[in-house]
């Protein structure tokens, strides 16, 4: 049985977040023994639970803007959802149903014809998936004469609410196009019996996200025909990671998905002794020592940083390049050599200011070898902490 305890005033956002992250662990217990995603499986007593742990979770909302949060993106597992009597039929038919899986793929900042699109997807375990598409719209990703919808539409559908949003950039307004079964055994896809095009506004909808936690695990959302959606994060920690620091969030955010990423493990065994740590780098976040070198916390700033390993920089060299403004640019070579699975050596032997191709060399040494620790390692991403404790996350450039 869940225990919801009452949260406390508490003074700091630190404190307020534990609170938080109390009353969301609360929830995920009650929801725990929970059938059919909400179908039955709960008492009244864990039914008030968890009503009261939603309404603090709403009541604060998480992440301000959640749309435009990089945490949104990505691929959401659905634990729970209620059930009222507008449901839609595919949720009647599907997620009630415990021997498939249901997830919601959000991908807001898609690129090409397709642009910002919502999919909700039932996997039959190996047998396939049904994927029902939707294009999405949001305060800031709107679509030239697209209109939300305003009917309650047709009872067969499934009831539609029309109250608009309780707070600017919460709401993704979205509209279904296409939906088809691929199935494992068949070499093509079987389309979903629903003609999208003849529908009108009975393929519009939209979803609220009512709450996203600070580390982008865990969300609360209320759709249009009424329905409250509980869900985490099923994308693996690295894709986070990326979403939150292309999306700005701050320092804190990102080192715990950081923290994250290294718990969880993967990536090369012995990353310090891997081919894969050669190519071009180029530095995506840092957090600086503050007895960070001059270099390293301009290239902190903001600054494009690269770093090339082996490759033009030789076999047993790296060359840091730091690109201050077009044409003018800081270059550093090194030596470098695995000591270890996880230590890679580093001995700065020459720093120049490079202007148009004329170098001028500059007066920073290197009075004894440094050394990076690796933190993870795969094919587009490396983590790495320097002797000095600065923390570096990097992605493969082609």
């Amino acid at each position: 049985m869940c225990a919801l305890a009452e949260a406390p005033v508490l003074g700091t956002t630190r404190k307020k977040r534990r609170g938080l992250e109390n009353v969301q662990e609360a929830l995920l217990e009650c929801i725990s023994g929970v059938k059919g995603r909400g179908k039955s499986g709960l008492s009244a007593e864990q039914e008030a639970q968890l009503q009261q742990a939603v309404a603090e979770l709403e009541a604060d909302g998480g992440v301000p803007a959640p749309t435009r949060s990089g945490l949104l993106e990505g691929r959401w597992r659905l634990l729970y959802t209620t059930r009222p009597g507008s449901a839609s039929p595919i949720q009647r038919t599907f997620v009630g149903t415990d021997a498939f899986a249901v997830y919601q793929e959000i991908l807001l900042d898609a690129e090409g014809d397709g642009g910002a699109r919502v999919n909700n997807i039932v996997q039959f375990g190996g047998a396939g998936v049904l994927k029902v598409e939707a294009e999405a719209i949001t305060d800031t990703r709107p679509r030239e004469g697209f209109a939300p919808r305003k009917g309650q539409g047709f009872p067969l559908l499934g009831k539609s609410a029309t109250y608009p949003p309780a707070a600017k950039d919460m709401r993704v307004d979205f509209q279904f196009d296409t939906a088809a079964f691929d199935l494992t055994a068949l070499p093509f896809k079987i389309p979903y019996p629903v003609p999208f095009k003849l529908l009108g506004d009975e393929t519009k909808g939209w979803l609220d996200i009512t709450y996203l936690s600070p580390d982008g695990r865990f969300r609360l959302s209320r759709g249009n025909k009424g329905t409250l959606f509980v869900l985490v994060r099923d994308d693996p920690p690295t894709d986070r990671l990326l979403a939150a620091i292309m999306s700005g969030a701050n320092d804190v955010q990102v080192s715990e998905l950081v923290d994250a990423v290294e718990a969880e493990g993967g990536g090369e065994a012995s990353p310090a002794q891997s081919r894969a740590i050669q190519g071009t780098w180029r530095l995506r976040w840092s957090v600086q020592a503050p007895n960070a070198n001059a270099l390293q916390r301009l290239a902190g700033r903001g600054a494009r940083s690269f770093q090339v390993v082996g490759g033009a920089a030789g076999p047993g060299r790296l060359e840091n390049r730091l690109e201050l403004l077009p044409g003018l640019r800081v270059r550093a070579s090194a030596a470098c050599s695995p000591q270890g699975r996880r230590r890679t050596r580093v001995a700065i032997d020459g720093v120049f200011l490079e202007l148009f191709g004329l170098r001028v060399p500059l007066p920073i040494k290197q009075n004894e070898p440094g050394y990076v620790d690796w933190l993870y390692l795969d094919d587009n991403l490396r983590i790495t902490r320097g002797n000095k404790g600065s923390v570096f996350v990097h992605t493969r450039e082609a």
